[in-house]
């Protein structure tokens, strides 16, 4: 007799119930703290932009108080609210961690959402940890299934599995059964949404998508918990989660493959520009040139970029000018962002900056092209080729792996000064140095410890 194969829902259900401190590496624990500061650090500037601001005065305005700290305000929501604003303002400047494999930034839906639960249940950084690594966990090898495929229909997959990662955080932080979380993946696959028509105008969009999708998930598990039931089969289903999104059968062997063993967070990557990930070996390869060789901006006649095809495809057009979240998805405005001002920070990408003719004309001299060569190493490699032409001679680089991603990762310095800049937009330095302690060493803290510190400024 044929025993009956566990669901895909099952299997994550029973990794999420038992993943516990005590079985994680010192490594993964160690990373997982790298995340936590990363997030809260770009949410903190995060925190200034226009959507952020909106979301904090349409949504929290008549929202009671609850147990959960909304970042950079002296106000303190439910989880789900709270939830909510943080992941809108983690988003909202573009420098959230990623995973090239999974095509989406898993931090922004994981972190957000397990600070939430853990501070409004009293739970300590050990319990915090555990959810975040889970949460990562869950998203990244659901991103690794479905895409590119789900990308290339127009999804956008940080918001499309962003609820899956947050009803796993919240299925283990409110200490939900086997059944009861297998309910709340079921449940968070029916909010599923996100489309990647949000980086074509409407800016406010693709923060709000995100935010909603890491609501969604805490929903999901707060029904389950109180016995609502979801579809068996949300991934495996012939119009279940898959076959909708990525129009490909689920492929539950290669999601559950070392579940448990090997732990996906470790392979993420950190930004230090606050671009699209797509444009950031072509600013990399620029910044070396520039390095060895200062160049007359005046003198250059052209730039040509060479890379892979998803590349150019999102980021290969001139954005329109005044658009902030525009130019950091068009590859020649951050060029020019980068040659005139010489940085491409949260800062950087103001509409002044964009609109600024000599950046705006530099623009115009770049051309985006895609290479098979590129395309067939992709996402392994995410690189590109740039040549600067000049009235005199020519300047080129190729840039395999984009700063950042494990095989070439940010220095302890540029990891703690990305940390500093983006709090410093908001916090004094003795703050954001208290901040940082604490979160790297939040498994012997009590989460309100680190969310009074992330209260507004005095």
């Amino acid at each position: 007799m044929n025993q009956k194969k566990d669901t895909l829902r099952k299997t994550l259900a029973v990794f999420i119930a038992e993943t516990n401190y005590s079985n994680l590496s010192a490594a993964v624990i160690s990373r997982a703290k790298l995340c936590l500061m990363d997030l809260v650090g770009v949410a903190i500037a995060g925190s200034r932009q226009p959507t952020s601001i909106l979301a904090r005065d349409v949504i929290g305005r008549d929202q009671p108080a609850g147990g959960a700290t909304l970042w950079v305000s002296n106000r303190k929501f439910s989880p789900l609210t709270a939830a909510f604003l943080n992941a809108v303002q983690g988003h909202a400047i573009d420098m959230d961690d990623g995973h090239r494999y999974a095509n989406g930034h898993p931090g922004v839906v994981t972190i957000p959402a397990a600070m939430a639960l853990a501070e409004s249940g009293r739970l300590n950084g050990k319990n915090l940890i555990e959810a975040i690594v889970i949460g990562y966990e869950v998203f990244i090898r659901l991103g690794i299934m479905c895409n590119p495929d789900l990308l290339k229909r127009g999804f956008h997959t940080t918001a499309a599995l962003g609820v899956f990662s947050s009803a796993a955080v919240a299925s283990k932080l409110l200490g939900l059964s086997v059944a009861e979380t297998e309910n709340a993946l079921s449940l968070a696959g029916l909010q599923s949404a996100g489309l990647l028509e949000a980086l074509s105008s409407g800016e406010m969009g693709k923060s709000f998508q995100v935010g909603r999708s890491v609501q969604g998930g805490i929903l999901a598990a707060l029904m389950a918990q109180r016995g609502a039931d979801g579809p068996e089969h949300i991934f495996e289903g012939d119009k279940g989660f898959c076959r909708a999104f990525s129009g490909k059968a689920c492929d539950s062997e290669s999601v559950t493959r070392g579940l448990g063993e090997t732990f996906q967070i470790q392979d993420v990557y950190f930004k230090r520009h606050a671009a699209c990930r797509h444009i950031h070996s072509a600013l990399d390869a620029i910044g070396e040139i520039l390095a060895e060789s200062p160049i007359d901006l005046a003198e250059i006649e052209s730039i040509d970029v060479e890379t892979y095809s998803i590349a150019k495809n999102l980021t290969g057009h001139l954005a329109t000018q005044g658009s902030e979240l525009a130019a950091k998805f068009s590859t020649p405005v951050a060029i020019g962002l980068l040659l005139v001002f010489g940085r491409t920070d949260a800062l950087a990408f103001s509409e002044e900056n964009i609109s600024h003719p000599r950046v705006q004309s530099i623009a115009q001299k770049v051309s985006i092209r895609s290479s098979e060569a590129w395309d067939v190493v992709y996402p392994g490699k995410r690189g590109a080729d740039v040549r600067i032409r000049t009235k005199d001679r020519t300047y080129s680089r190729e840039v395999i792996y984009p700063k950042g991603e494990p095989e070439f990762p940010l220095s302890s310095e540029e990891f703690v000064g990305k940390y500093e800049t983006n709090a410093g937009l908001v916090y004094s330095a003795d703050r954001i140095t208290r901040i940082r302690e604490h979160m790297m060493n939040v498994e012997q803290e009590e989460i309100d410890t680190i969310t009074m510190l992330l209260r507004a400024p005095d």
